[in-house]
């Protein structure tokens, strides 16, 4: 039987909806052969019901919603159209700083013990606040030996501690939050299935909160957990929605049906963390003070703790929350993918559709291969380290062997980068295939039981290391025990149930394989055991990281052999070698090839026929890209300054600079050698004079004038001269490149990236500061008009640049040297050839402060 109920009913038109409300209205009132609509009042309530009820599901269509998100000004506007379409928008993200603590030895008692509590804030030059997650006990015995323990929730772990003569460090993390509480009260008067909303005002940005609910008669809080939408709450969920206002956020609670409706005269408390986003990536030792420590003595003296602080590097993974325009965008590109990467606008916004994806923000897709099974979309992407854009290349390289191992060198463009995973080649399907081996790691493991043990042993430490084939795990421990060298440990892999008896050699448990490929693939939770001879179990540690993960989820390369036992493997993820030599390389495992691992999630997202090859884009080397472009003029065979001697017809020159002769005047210009052909007309007369004989006694005399007209063709050869336009591009032929006409004539565009800028500044005469004052001034200036735009194939234009200078206060006028041309890409992908494509990467186009050079006169 069919529901026939009012609320199964969907009508499209308003006409559909009246005739229905007045069907119901007869029904109802038995009016069965009343016509309603000449009753006034009647017709008057059914239009105006079915006005309403038009209008109310025209608005609740995604396609209104969108349309006027794109055209909403006001914050609240924005913020409550991108909740309609379902969007939430990002917090800001905390940026972390790990913080030098030394302390010097001197205390008084044999034993002193003191706290670092959860909320201990250092702050950095600029009123920037960092902020402990967690607290921290230090235990002191006899000036000589330091054990810190640290414990967050549940977790419980000890802290490595460097011991010097006269002190000791260590090293806290540190978070770039402060702490905001407000409180609110339910009102005594809150009625029956009413929802309960209140507004938290706050300043600046939020990157957590926490919401609890005291009731009146109640002396604890209890925790309400955060919801998508009230709708998903059923009458006896305690949680709550919160949505970005322009002044804060807004809670809404439940009603009682829609979720749990808090008491009447509750208290709300509200915890909010506030960041300052990307403001708090400070740079190194700018981290110079923090609250006071406490010691409290055996005598029961309360003494003040001296100690010194320090960040030995710059804060990092700071993020602003999204702007305005960020969530206008950000909205429909959701509501338009609804969580699939279908379309190419899909893939270009894979940061936004994908959770926590670590992929940057416009990235490029290329259809690389397409047959019948699958469509090889390459997506060509960035990643950061410690808040820096990493230089990586996609360069491609002939191999004479079938297995690539990770950090192998290759040598593009004269500079030397490493694979960043080991590569096998497949020459049977054309493909080189991917897996990631770890190549060291650092991680501090969990104390998850010490079974009540009283033994003096933890462990504070593990290093994973690859070396070939090879692997070793390092549990490192502190002990003051004097028989510390006979305890033991067991590492157990959770998910295999594997267990390993590792070797004690005073300082560490030391676990080697002699091949790594006994370690099995993905996430794993490694367990580690302590015991002694009498003592028992001591103590368990976890931890959980990746040693070996195949990559044919998400990254392949295209192979092509190029002789009986070469292959050449394009597409090849490298980083810069001196970067990578440079930094901390177990650091760098933990925070950028871990986390990449573990949320690429592709198949999640993707169409089943659609392979999504995740490539880095070239963020370091020289920029070639502009190559591919469209040319505008027919090809040159060269630049040359001297007229040829013996040119051929159709012969094309680009005139170039201190050129002679005839040529002198043309410089830049491109000449043609072309023929020309010129007709000459010539009239001749002549007269002829005839004598005739009639008889013998008559002769008669005739002239004759006759004219005529020749016409003859030349053939002579000429120069002509075609002055080129700003930005058009012509193909050399004797060096086998494209050059671009720019202001300083015809150029090479090859650049390097990140794009180097080099200006000469002259001043206005009434500027009174300082030139490094100007300079940085130009440098901020630039950096602001273009960071928005920087990405990959992004365009940058030379009157741009100049715009920019010459708008900061103090420059006069300015002449941009270099980049020489213009940045732009005119290319279309679907007319490379099969080379141009497998060989082809985008490119990022960026450049910082300290890659611009300035002159001020």
């Amino acid at each position: 039987m069919a529901d026939e109920t009012v609320s199964s009913q969907v009508y499209k038109s308003r006409d559909q909806i009246r005739n229905q409300i007045i069907t119901l209205l007869k029904q109802y009132l038995e009016l069965e052969n009343v016509d309603l609509t000449k009753s006034s009042f009647l017709s008057f309530i059914v239009d105006a019901l079915s006005t309403l009820t038009s209008n109310t599901l025209f608005y609740q269509i995604s396609a209104y919603r969108e349309f006027f998100l794109t055209k909403a000004q006001l914050p609240e506007s924005i913020y409550n159209l991108s909740a309609f379409l379902g969007y939430n928008p990002s917090e800001a993200t905390s940026s972390q700083a790990n913080v030098l603590f030394t302390i010097p030895f001197g205390f008084e008692d044999t034993i002193t013990e003191f706290q670092i509590p959860e909320g201990f804030t250092v702050t950095a030059e600029g009123d920037v606040v960092f902020t402990t997650y967690y607290s921290t006990t230090i235990k002191v015995v006899n000036n000589s030996q330091v054990t810190i323990t640290i414990r967050e929730g549940n977790r419980t772990y000890v802290l490595p501690v460097t011991l010097e003569e006269s002190q000791f460090v260590f090293v806290l993390p540190f978070r770039q939050f402060s702490l905001s509480e407000q409180e609110f009260a339910v009102p005594q008067d809150l009625q029956q299935y009413q929802f309960v909303s209140i507004d938290v005002p706050f300043t600046g940005q939020i990157s957590e909160q926490t919401v609890q609910v005291k009731p009146s008669e109640s002396a604890s809080y209890e925790s309400y957990t955060e919801v998508p939408s009230l709708f998903l709450m059923d009458a006896n969920t305690k949680g709550y929605v919160s949505r970005r206002t322009d002044s804060g956020i807004n809670l809404q609670f439940g009603n009682g049906l829609i979720g749990y409706q808090p008491e009447a005269g509750s208290t709300i408390l509200v915890n909010l963390s506030l960041t300052q986003g990307s403001g708090g990536n400070v740079i190194s030792g700018s981290i110079k003070s923090g609250d006071r420590i406490y010691n409290t003595t055996d005598a029961g003296i309360t003494e003040i703790v001296q100690y010194t602080i320090t960040n030995p590097a710059p804060a990092f993974a700071g993020e602003d929350e999204e702007s305005l325009e960020e969530i206008r965008r950000n909205a429909i590109i959701n509501i338009s993918a609804l969580e699939r990467i279908v379309t190419e606008n899909d893939f270009i916004n894979a940061d936004v559709i994908i959770d926590n994806s670590p992929i940057g923000p416009n990235s490029l897709p290329v259809l690389k291969r397409s047959d019948l099974k699958v469509n090889e979309i390459a997506l060509f992407s960035t990643i950061y380290f410690a808040d820096d854009l990493v230089p990586t290349r996609d360069v491609f390289e002939t191999f004479n062997t079938l297995y690539i191992p990770r950090q192998t060198v290759i040598n593009f463009d004269g500079v030397d980068y490493y694979t960043v995973f080991d590569i096998e080649i497949d020459p049977l399907n054309s493909n080189a295939e991917y897996t990631y081996i770890m190549y060291q790691i650092e991680q501090i493991p969990s104390l998850v039981t010490s079974y009540g043990s009283d033994y003096d042993l933890y462990a504070d430490l593990l290093t994973v290391e690859r070396s070939g084939l090879t692997a070793t795990y390092t549990l490192d421990y502190k002990s003051t025990e004097v028989d510390s060298i006979t305890t033991t440990c067991t590492m157990e892999i959770s998910e295999t149930g594997a267990s390993y008896n590792m070797t004690n050699d005073g300082t560490a448990f030391v676990y080697y394989f002699a091949n790594n490929q006994a370690i099995p693939k993905g996430e794993l939770t490694y367990f580690f055991t302590i015991s002694h001879p009498t003592e028992g179990t001591i103590a368990q540690y976890s931890t959980q990281f990746i040693f070996r993960q195949d990559l044919s989820d998400f990254t392949m390369s295209d192979v092509v052999q190029s002789d009986s036992t070469s292959y050449i493997v394009y597409d090849i993820p490298t980083v810069e070698k001196d970067y990578y030599d440079s930094i901390n390389q177990r650091d760098f495992e933990l925070q950028v090839m871990q986390q990449l691992l573990t949320t690429l999630t592709f198949k999640d997202y993707r169409m089943l026929t659609d392979f999504v090859n995740f490539k880095f884009s070239n963020t370091t080397g020289i920029l070639r890209n502009m190559q591919l472009n469209d040319v505008d003029l027919l090809p040159v065979l060269s630049i040359k300054c001297n007229m040829p001697l013996l040119p051929t017809e159709g012969d094309r020159y680009i005139v170039g600079t201190g050129s002679t002769g005839d040529w002198a005047t043309h410089e830049d210009d491109v000449a043609t050698y072309t023929k020309q052909v010129t007709s000459v007309t010539t009239d001749t007369t002549s007269i002829i004079d005839t004598t005739a004989v009639i008889d013998a006694t008559t002769i008669i005399d005739t002239t004759a004038i006759i004219h005529t007209t020749v016409t003859t063709d030349t053939t002579s050869y000429l120069w002509i001269y075609t002055e080129p336009k700003s930005d058009q591009m012509v193909y050399v032929v004797s060096e086998d490149y494209k050059y671009i006409f720019s202001d300083p004539g015809w150029v090479k565009p090859e650049y390097m990236i990140p794009l180097q800028i080099s200006l000469d500044v002259f001043r206005e005469s009434t500027y009174t500061s300082s030139l490094g004052a100007l300079t940085q001034a130009i440098r901020e200036a630039l950096v602001a008009a273009f960071a928005e735009r920087f990405g990959i194939n992004a365009e940058i234009y030379r009157s741009e640049i100049v715009d920019v200078v010459q708008s900061v206060d103090g420059v006069d006028h300015c002449r941009l040297i270099a980049p020489e041309s213009s940045i732009f890409f005119n290319f279309d992908i679907d007319t490379f050839t099969q080379t141009e494509l497998l060989e082809y990467a985008p490119e990022y186009v960026y450049f910082t402060e300290d890659d611009i050079a300035i002159r001020i006169f």
